[in-house]
């Protein structure tokens, strides 16, 4: 730290009067120099950070009111809409308050790389995700979708600073951010917790370090760590993720961007970080035990899920393959899988207006990629073709090729941005059309939406076990048209995994997704009009035969669900 006199201001900020000041330089990183004011009156670092944040924004406002706009639309009745609770959301985030309070998963191992779940397996990033909220907020609905939430809004965030890269001229940005923030499929995605939802914000974020690392290599790094980590986050990563950093690689050194020897380097840190989830798929391919260590686990599952899913590990790779083309284009077209919780059909991933903008940025992105001869565009071109490709391997809904959408956004913003240079009349139009698609798809998702979404997500189950739970002094039955009955006792009742391992009775133990008959006090079955004897309590669908209840018999209702409490034990 040297005293120097000041006779120009920094980037980025106003003109500083002439005084002494402290100057700290940090070399690398863009060559800047920071101010840290001993003067009194001077300004010290966090103040010159703080200017420049605000004046960015200032000079940006239309895109931060934009991103406002998204993240409210993601934040407003978070945790109640959808309603209730998915039974992956229940199991990922029991298994994680299960890991984080008791050191084991409801299967008994300790820091798995994958967690077996239901037999066939579920990923298990997400769960560590939610640890740090499960551990401040408690296990509750919150909690779980928290994680969730929070990439919504980071995805949002990224997406915009990706197309800054690809589309620096002009509106391109804000058309990005624009579309990205008024997109169902990203709103959807980021209002509750399925596992699956963590790998295409983390590919988008591999995706803007790369893009960064084409000016500056330090940042491929970034891009090989966070792919890698992707593998631990659904299982199309396993094909996505080594077809798409190969072709990248091959693409980079042809561009001239990279060395063999840099490619190299970058290959192995993704290789070191990839080598536990490699270890798994080969003992759940080639047959092998739980391997067991101090600091992580490979489980072996009953049947590994990922192939039941995904035709990429089976010998029969081409077998079906028109018909799921067939199926691509389809959903593309339509915008939905036929699945409510993934796509409202009158307005899909991206709206039925999308369609158009997105053919013609496929190929303006395609020609500046390959014509043009810029890598960034080819590296987009290139996610959008592995993307497709590995759909065409998959038994296909939205969740299981979600990798697709985020560069179907980037497509749409190119194809939006082509129509308002040529003509920003006809571009103001679009973008009105888009907003109004918007205004429609948020006044349905916030008013008609939650009743019939309620019925999948099983809307007051969890307050019927708890009711059922407290007024029982003997056994409670729950009714098995709930899916996954069990696994809704254990989230809202904070089961000790350990209490549940050593009474836990399966249908099929070796099934791909075992049915529990009984754990505890707790037994799950096809009720069919039976009452619950003294100190009982059984939990009933109302769609099932519920039974009038005699005299000496309680009955408590819910939205879904009802309680009937036998009478008192003698």
């Amino acid at each position: 730290m040297a005293a120097v006199r000041s006779a120009a201001p920094f980037p980025g900020t106003d003109r500083f009067d002439q005084e002494d000041t402290a100057i700290f330089c940090r070399n690398g990183i863009g060559g800047k120099c920071y101010s840290n004011r001993f003067m009194s009156g001077g300004e010290d670092v966090l103040s010159i950070m703080l200017k420049r944040l605000f004046d960015t924004i200032r000079r940006n406002k239309l895109v931060y009111i934009v991103l406002a706009v998204g993240a409210l639309v993601r934040i407003a009745g978070w945790g109640a809409l959808p309603p209730g609770l998915n039974q992956d959301e229940a199991s990922i985030g029991y298994d994680a308050y299960a890991l984080l309070h008791y050191g084991i998963d409801r299967n008994g191992v300790s820091l798995p790389v994958h967690l077996i779940a239901w037999g066939s397996g579920q990923n298990a990033l997400y769960a560590y995700l939610s640890m740090p909220f499960i551990g401040l907020f408690g296990l509750n609905v919150y909690s779980v979708r928290a994680a969730s939430l929070l990439l919504g809004i980071v995805g949002m965030w990224a997406l915009y600073r990706v197309a800054g890269r690809l589309f620096p001229d002009g509106r391109g940005p804000l058309l990005a951010a624009f579309l990205a923030a008024i997109c169902p499929w990203q709103i959807m995605m980021s209002r509750w917790a399925l596992e699956s939802n963590v790998f295409p914000t983390l590919v988008l974020l591999a995706f803007a370090c790369l893009l960064k690392g084409l000016e500056r290599p330090a940042w491929l790094y970034g891009f090989a760590a966070l792919m890698a980590l992707s593998l631990y986050a659904y299982g199309t990563a396993y094909f996505f993720v080594p077809v798409y950093m190969a072709c990248a690689a091959v693409l980079l050194w042809a561009y001239g961007k990279v060395k063999p020897r840099s490619l190299l380097l970058y290959g192995g840190v993704t290789a070191a970080l990839a080598a536990p989830i490699a270890l798994f798929v080969l003992i759940n391919r080639a047959g092998g035990d739980t391997i067991t260590t101090p600091f992580l686990s490979i489980p072996k599952l009953t049947v590994p899920r990922v192939e039941q899913v995904s035709s990429a590990f089976q010998s029969n790779l081409l077998d079906g393959l028109p018909e799921r083309l067939g199926r691509l284009l389809e959903l593309l077209a339509k915008g939905h899988d036929g699945l409510p919780w993934n796509a409202v059909p009158a307005f899909g991933y991206l709206y039925p207006v999308s369609l158009p903008f997105i053919a013609a940025g496929l190929w303006i992105v395609c020609a500046k990629g390959f014509k043009d001869r810029s890598p960034a565009h080819a590296l987009l071109a290139l996610w959008v073709g592995v993307a497709a490709a590995m759909a065409l391997m998959a038994d296909m809904n939205i969740n299981r090729i979600n990798i697709i959408f985020y560069p179907l956004i980037l497509l749409a913003a190119a194809g939006l941005l082509a129509l308002w240079n040529f003509r920003e009349r006809a571009g103001k139009a679009a973008v009105a059309v888009f907003a109004v698609y918007f205004a429609m798809f948020a006044s349905y998702y916030f008013t008609d939406f939650p009743r019939k979404i309620g019925p999948s997500f099983h809307e007051s189950l969890g307050e019927a076990i708890r009711s059922a739970s407290a007024a029982a002094d003997g056994g409670v039955a729950v009714t098995a048209s709930a899916n996954m009955p069990y696994i809704y006792v254990l989230f809202y009742e904070r089961t000790d995994p350990r209490e549940f391992l050593s009474s836990v009775r399966y249908a099929d133990p070796d099934a791909p997704f075992r049915q529990v008959l009984s754990f505890g006090k707790y037994r799950f079955d096809r009720l069919d009009g039976q009452l619950p004897g003294s100190g009982e309590a059984y939990v009933y669908w109302n769609g099932d035969r519920v039974p009038a209840v005699p005299e000496g018999y309680e009955i408590r209702r819910f939205k879904h669900y009802s309680v009937i409490i036998g009478p008192p034990s003698l």
